[in-house]
């Protein structure tokens, strides 16, 4: 695919504005622009409506942002560069809407034959992230399947959202990992937490944890 025009999203200037000057120069690249917000790459995509936005990510507001892009633009592909391959920030970017998710320690050749591929809305994963997909997958599955499952009484108790987020605590997910992987700030998932812990009159994070698994609103786990 010829003529693409490219928006690049990082907060590190150097980085942003290197890698634009690398791309600009390859035949199939029609347009780079940079900018260096979650604020800004929702606005520009919105007035140019570029092929391909490349987006660095650091936060829980990328996450959103690229949810917010993929809403008002499903034209645009967005590829996530991360210089961590987080389970959590993966599924998190692809349920948001992200095309491609690619570690920053990838070959600048990799990434260049990558661009089109993502422009004409195809997956592209990195290698050591196949795994997670099959893990990620299987674990999005395994929570559906339990929600389903959750008895009348839990159910009232507890919304969906807040359950999700009390069985993430079980996992061992900090409150950023939380985030992440909901696309909710970090400050949301305080305040389901503080809920959770008022309507179960829990003591702290682990002793809610506890006390879902006493009322069947999460599954005790089983002795091996």
């Amino acid at each position: 695919m010829a003529g693409i025009s490219l928006l690049i999203v990082s907060k590190r200037e150097i980085f942003r504005e290197g890698l634009a000057g690398l791309l600009a120069l390859e035949s199939f690249i029609a347009h780079v622009d940079t900018c260096s917000s979650e604020l800004e790459v929702v606005e520009i995509s919105n007035k140019q409506q570029p092929h391909v936005i490349i987006i660095d990510i650091k936060s829980s507001e990328c996450i959103e942002a690229i949810s917010r892009i993929h809403d008002r633009q499903p034209a645009t592909n967005i590829l996530v560069l991360t210089h961590f391959e987080s389970r959590g920030d993966f599924i998190a970017a692809l349920r948001a809407g992200a095309k491609a998710y690619i570690s920053e320690d990838t070959r600048f050749g990799n990434l260049v034959k990558t661009i089109p591929l993502v422009a004409q809305g195809e997956l592209v994963v990195s290698p050591s992230m196949a795994l997670e997909v099959i893990a990620g997958l299987k674990s999005l599955e395994e929570h559906n399947n339990h929600n389903n499952s959750v008895t009348l009484s839990g159910t009232n108790l507890l919304s969906e959202r807040e359950t999700g987020i009390l069985a993430l605590v079980e996992q061992g997910y900090t409150d950023r990992e939380i985030a992440v992987s909901l696309f909710i700030s970090e400050h949301t998932v305080n305040v389901h937490l503080r809920n959770i812990r008022q309507k179960l009159h829990a003591h702290n994070r682990q002793h809610a944890v506890i006390l879902a698994r006493t009322k069947g609103i999460l599954p005790t786990p089983t002795l091996r």
